[in-house]
């Protein structure tokens, strides 16, 4: 066996900061120059029509601009309280361009309230945060004050303290790596993060959260978590600085043991290093616990290295376009005997995505160990506004060769239900 801390000094750092379960999947941010953040009607009116042009065009689920702006208005008042309740109203009716000005002009009605400490952008942005969060469970607006922050932090050099954060159930829940500053201070996987440094993280993105949890080596954080059971707990946890290669590997005397951290571009190199190691007909197991997913062409050619040419490994599905079916297309590169993949519930979208296509593959034999996975399975594309801020929207759905998505509901251990990974095969 590998010591914890041996395990966590080899691959314990992802960029300094957090592993982003959420953040999987999305192609390159695409940037624009971006204008100064005028507070003014004309601005914030091209900022919101900015990013429903881009939910109506390029979402895998979309609908019309005025249910937008009536699910983002009342997503606001629903923040706001009392106060705003007057302003909350039904602009579904409306033609989109009507429906604009209208929601533009309720914004500046509650931004004139005496009292109202929020500016008409800061409304505006936290209306559009609002609205993401029920368009579905991926899509996200990060405001421009949180974005600065976080490419602040992005050119800093600072320390993580090892551990993903994921997204579900409109929570934030912790999964700490093995050996981790975070699992050594107390942290539990599936523990629900209500606050980071005394500040609520309700109403924040991943991207902020990723950013203040940062820190100089040596410093602390604190973190105030939720068990499962219910209590609430502070932890502190001591920064540190961390270096890693995206997987670990242990020889055995009949098997030999890959451990995946994340779909890195690093990980092809250097898993095919270490499963060079691996000699034809001995018995293969790859770790994916704990594993968020990662680059999506990184995960599919991982795949295909144990698989024949045409096997298929997953099929994208995005609106309006043919479903686009991703197979093996090179030459088998590793052929154990049997792949043996370990999950958990931090198991995610891309590590989801590998298990799925090595259990369906006929040559690979795979077979999966362990408990439900998270159950992510949706494809995104990120940009970063003009007006500022970033709109991170869903594309597309993930659909595995079994003929299923495993989005929301997870993969159960193909060991422990008859060779079955889906509820109803």
């Amino acid at each position: 066996m590998i010591e914890s801390q041996g395990w966590w000094q080899k691959w314990a750092r992802f960029a300094g900061c957090l592993i982003l379960a959420t953040s999987l999947f999305h192609a390159p941010v695409r940037t624009h120059a971006q204008t100064p953040e005028g507070d003014d009607p004309a601005t914030i009116t091209s900022l919101i029509r900015e990013v429903t042009d881009y939910v109506t065009k390029s979402a895998y689920k979309t609908e019309p601009k005025a249910i937008i702006y009536t699910k983002a208005l009342k997503g606001l008042v629903t923040q706001l309280g009392e106060s705003a309740k007057s302003q909350e109203k039904d602009l579904s009716t409306m033609i989109d361009d009507a429906a604009e000005a209208e929601f533009i002009r309720i914004l500046q009605g509650i931004a004139s309230t005496p009292g109202q400490r929020l500016s008409l952008r800061e409304l505006a942005e936290r209306a559009l945060q609002a609205y993401c969060r029920q368009h579905d469970a991926y899509t996200r607006y990060v405001r421009s004050d949180e974005l600065k922050l976080v490419k602040l932090m992005g050119k800093t050099t600072g320390s993580a303290v090892g551990m993903s954060v994921m997204e579900k159930d409109d929570g934030f829940y912790c999964y700490p790596l093995p050996g981790s500053p975070a699992e050594a201070a107390g942290v539990k996987a599936g523990q629900k993060l209500l606050s980071v440094d005394g500040k609520p993280v309700e109403g924040r993105s991943l991207e902020y959260l990723a950013a203040v949890i940062r820190g100089a080596p040596g410093t602390e954080v604190s973190l105030r978590v939720e068990h499962t059971f219910g209590r609430a707990q502070t932890i502190r946890v001591t920064r540190e600085t961390l270096s890693t290669p995206s997987v670990l590997t242990e020889k055995r005397v009949a098997s030999f043991i890959l451990r995946v951290r994340k779909f890195s571009k690093e990980l092809l190199t250097e898993a095919r290093a270490a499963l060079a190691q691996v000699s034809t007909g001995s018995t293969l197991t790859i770790d994916f616990q704990g594993c968020p997913g990662g680059d999506l062409d990184v995960a599919l050619e991982f795949a295909g290295m144990f698989m024949e040419p045409g096997e298929p490994i997953v099929t994208v599905r995005r609106r309006g376009q043919p479903d686009e079916v991703i197979s093996a297309n090179k030459p088998r590169e590793f052929k154990p005997a049997g792949v043996i993949m370990l999950q958990d519930s931090g198991t995610a979208s891309g590590a989801e995505l590998v298990i799925a296509a090595l259990v369906a593959s006929k040559t690979a034999r795979g077979a999966s160990q362990g408990t439900k996975s998270y159950g992510k399975g949706m494809t995104q594309n990120g940009i970063d506004l003009r007006g500022g801020g970033r709109l991170i929207v869903t594309t597309g759905e993930l659909i595995a060769p079994q003929g299923q998505t495993w989005d929301k509901t997870g993969l159960l251990p193909s060991l422990e239900n008859r060779g079955r990974i889906f509820p109803k095969d």
